[in-house]
């Protein structure tokens, strides 16, 4: 009972930041949903699902999602990107 609870408090946490990443890096790149989509071969409907955590994008998106921005598919679902970036900014 104890390690189905751990599994599914790992993948709701990883559920969120992955989201939440992928609205974030969308963001930065000053994307729409579609042109992203178009980028990753999928229609917008599917990369919404994705970002609204309707969806679990399977292992080929992801990817394809961590070869476009660059960034380890491990960065992508376990860390919290917005956070990261603003402790890396300097102070003004």
């Amino acid at each position: 009972m104890l390690i189905i609870l751990v599994y599914l408090l790992f993948n709701f946490r990883t559920m969120l930041y992955l989201a939440e990443n992928m609205k974030y890096l969308r963001a930065g790149k000053k994307m729409s949903q579609k042109s992203l989509a178009d980028a990753l071969g999928i229609t917008r409907a599917r990369y919404s699902k994705y970002e609204y955590r309707l969806a679990e994008p399977p292992v080929d998106i992801l990817i394809r999602l961590a070869r476009y921005y660059a960034i380890s598919i491990d960065d992508l679902i376990t860390q919290d990107l917005c956070l990261k970036s603003r402790s890396h900014e300097p102070d003004l």
